[in-house]
């Protein structure tokens, strides 16, 4: 399917790549770090030859099924579909009305469609919504250059995707990899982002610059150590590096209210209770399931936006008050590239907050995009729920006070028995 744009809007001047000598410190960077992990695999293969059967334990090498989890492909979520482009194919998840209006919900990394598990029947009630594989992501396209992933390649075809809806224009709602490319959507193309919100993302001229250097898996060292070609794709795919483990933290915490941590297991999963983290293991399972969304990190980090430019559409701004990856202050710095914005911090969150704490993210959420509606609707269901427990415990009450006429009348008739 082609898709032709007939009124381009797009302004990809106020797009900058940072000077020729940063780019060249980045890159040497790069390549200390690539020497470094190359040393530590040295000595990590040495030790297992010294000790194999502790590396083996250690190793905690895994079975990845060769089939995907049906929750990953069965409709309770939505419809599945797909759009090719003359670029790319997407797939994507629907539900709700096609006549309402359009939400384009934009994942972070590593995560695809399913990252936005508790929001997407929620917002359906209210929005068509449009849950997307962004390229290079679990079943969309999967370019393994480089050179397919550049800002402007990137923008252009999801243009062409929100265009091929057969809509104007669209909500904008993406988690971290996601956010940034809505902050640059919304500044490239403002004809077709009506309100953007952004979730533990700042905005890309603050990001790349605030990110902790702690122990977190995604840090200032793996930004410049992904740079280099093959070595990063190993490095994810090493038994015993598990990334995902370490990303995902917060679907082992007891604080994570979300419904679908925990599903049906996959075949030759050895979880036997299910959790939603095998699933990350499958469409993460080999080599090239890594380059594409690597490459967005090989590109992204070279961007700025103007000075000056700012965001015309309305802006949502959402993060934990604990986001390890990001220092709090370079979200609340990102409104200063926003012309009407409101900020929320989800106490008890921190980078997953869609996914941690989601009954008090949709609430923000659906205030923020339909108000009063939502909160009418909220109200009605809560009310409805509440007469339902009334009504039960009226005929509990009820009940219970007929059972005991019925023993007082029967204790009278003997006594009255008895008597005469």
């Amino acid at each position: 399917m082609r898709v032709s744009r007939s009124l381009d809007e797009s302004n990809y001047g106020v797009v900058e790549v940072i000077s020729t000598w940063n780019i060249f410190l980045f890159y040497l960077s790069a390549i200390c770090m690539g020497v470094w992990v190359t040393i530590k695999w040295s000595i990590n293969y040495l030790w297992s030859l010294v000790n194999p059967r502790q590396s083996s334990v250690t190793s905690g090498d895994r079975h990845v099924p060769d089939k995907p989890p049906s929750y990953l492909i069965d409709s309770n979520f939505g419809r599945h579909s797909y759009v090719k482009l003359s670029r790319t194919k997407f797939h994507y998840v629907e539900a709700g009305n096609t006549s309402d209006p359009t939400i384009l919900l934009l994942h972070g990394f590593p995560d695809c469609w399913i990252g936005w598990r508790d929001q997407i029947k929620e917002l359906s009630r209210f929005f068509r919504v449009i849950a997307v594989d962004l390229k290079g992501f679990n079943d969309s396209d999967k370019p393994l250059w480089r050179r397919d992933y550049t800002l402007q390649k990137i923008c252009c075809e999801l243009v062409d995707f929100i265009n091929s809806l057969h809509v104007s224009s669209v909500t904008v709602m993406g988690h971290d990899l996601g956010g940034v490319l809505g902050w640059i959507l919304a500044h490239t193309n403002p004809r077709i982002v009506n309100r953007l919100i952004c979730v533990s993302a700042p905005h890309p001229n603050l990001m790349w610059s605030n990110l902790d250097s702690s122990k977190v898996s995604i840090n200032r060292g793996w930004l410049k150590f992904i740079q280099l070609p093959i070595l990063p794709e190993m490095e994810h795919m090493r038994p015993g590096g598990n990334f995902l483990e370490r990303n995902f933290t917060h679907m082992n915490n007891s604080r994570s209210k979300s419904k679908y941590n925990k599903l049906q297991p996959l075949n030759g999963s050895t979880n036997e209770s299910g959790h939603i983290l095998d699933a990350y293991r499958y469409i993460f399972s080999r080599n090239e399931d890594w380059s594409g969304p690597l490459n967005y990190y090989r590109n992204l980090p070279f961007y700025r936006i103007r000075e000056g430019a700012l965001v015309s559409c309305p802006c949502l701004i959402v993060t934990g008050n604990s986001d390890p990856l990001f220092r709090l202050e370079s979200v609340i710095k990102s409104t200063d590239y926003c012309e009407n914005f409101v900020v929320k911090i989800i106490e008890g969150a921190s980078h997953w907050p869609h996914q941690e704490i989601p009954l008090e993210f949709n609430r923000i959420i659906l205030h923020f995009l339909v108000g009063s509606r939502a909160t009418q609707t909220l109200g009605r269901t809560l009310e409805k729920n509440e007469k339902m427990n009334n009504k039960s415990l009226m005929g509990m009450m009820l009940g219970a006070v007929s059972n005991g006429v019925t023993k007082i009348h029967n204790s009278v008739q003997m006594r009255a028995n008895d008597t005469f």
